[in-house]
Formats: C-alpha cells, sequence, structure tokens
C-alpha cells in the first residue's frame, strides 16, 4: 500500500470567500488526487479537534496546530485567491521556515499574477507579485499545473530548487549590491524628512 502524501493548502478558511464553503480543502484535494494519480492526506486547519481542551480563542493553540501541520506536511500549497487571509500569507513563510515545498497557485490576471501592471508610471510585461514569486517555489495557474508540481516534488523529496527560509537574507543581499547604492529614498536622513 503506498503511503498518503501529505498535503496543506494554505489560504482562505472563511466560509464567505470566493470559495462559499469553509470545506473546500477537501474538494481541492479529490480534484488534486484525480489529477495527480496520488493518494493525498489532507491536513486541513479548518478540521478543529474534538477535544475538550480545544479553545479557537487560545491563538498559541490554533496557531501552534497550524505551525506543526506545515511542519508535517509533504508539500504546501497556497490558493492565492484575490482575498487571500493574513494566515495564508504567514503559512507561506512558515513552509519556507520547514524547508517544504510551496506550490502557488494564483489565477492569471488576478490579484498576483498579471500579463501586465502599472506600477509608479511603468508598465510590467508578466508581472508577478513579489512576495509570492519569491518565496514559493513555483507559481502556476491553473489545476493541472498544481498537479503536476506536487507530482514532481512527491518524485523529488530532495529537490534542490527548494526555498528556504534563508532567502530572506538573499534576497536583501541583492537588493543591497544591486540597487541600494543608487536607492536614495534609503539613506535616511540624507535626503528628506518626513
Amino acid at each position: 500500500m503506498t503511503k498518503a502524501l501529505k498535503i496543506y493548502v494554505a489560504g482562505k478558511v472563511s466560509p464567505n470567500s470566493v470559495f462559499g464553503t469553509h470545506d473546500w480543502r477537501d474538494t481541492f484535494c479529490r480534484v488534486l488526487e484525480e489529477k495527480t494519480g496520488l493518494s493525498l492526506y489532507n491536513l486541513d486547519p479548518t478540521k478543529t479537534p474534538k477535544i475538550t481542551e480545544w479553545d479557537e480563542n487560545d491563538s498559541t493553540l490554533v496557531f501552534g496546530r497550524d505551525c506543526f501541520m506545515i511542519s508535517q506536511a509533504d508539500i504546501v500549497v497556497v490558493y492565492l485567491t484575490d482575498d487571500i487571509s493574513v494566515g495564508g500569507s504567514q503559512e507561506m513563510l512558515i513552509a519556507k521556515y520547514f524547508q517544504k515545498p510551496l506550490v502557488g497557485f494564483a489565477a492569471r490576471n488576478g490579484k498576483f499574477n498579471k500579463d501586465e501592471k502599472e506600477i509608479g508610471g511603468r508598465r510590467y510585461i508578466n508581472w508577478k507579485c513579489p512576495f509570492v514569486s519569491s518565496t514559493c517555489d513555483v507559481v502556476v495557474e491553473n489545476m493541472d499545473k498544481v498537479a503536476e508540481q506536487v507530482r514532481y516534488f512527491a518524485s523529488n523529496k530532495t529537490a534542490t530548487s527548494i526555498k528556504q527560509i534563508t532567502l530572506i537574507d538573499e534576497k536583501i543581499k541583492e537588493y543591497k549590491d544591486k540597487c541600494y547604492f543608487k536607492d536614495k529614498e534609503l539613506h535616511f536622513g540624507e535626503t528628506r524628512k518626513c
């Protein structure tokens, strides 16, 4: 018998989201199972434990449980809807802390993955949100591509392409090496005051 791949799907929790139901992860994982041919175990943060000690008002329990689930996952998929929660974006960095493969699912021309975007009067083609593209190991735009990446990471558990939390220091260094010396906005006190 094949061991199920443990998957944590980060994203919106609210039943008022675009999914219309709090248990959308079950359907998401069933579709992924069909597309990948893999057996998946859904580490679902919305499936609260049926124990007396559990209290949704105890943030340390809720946060600790979600972090533990991510630590146990074989792969993390973040569903980047336009209304993603703070928790969903935090879970992306937690996945990197635990060195987990992170697949970003961002619809084409949604908030995080655009054919074209204007920022500061400049036009950018094939733009991806830098907080998404920098932290996710791969960003895809449909379920077929999510399935393809889940299969890839399932068969390449030691993939060297998995980004780690050190990406924060690496990106700071890249910025400093390329732009800091010219970025007058960050030469504090030299060019402007509040």
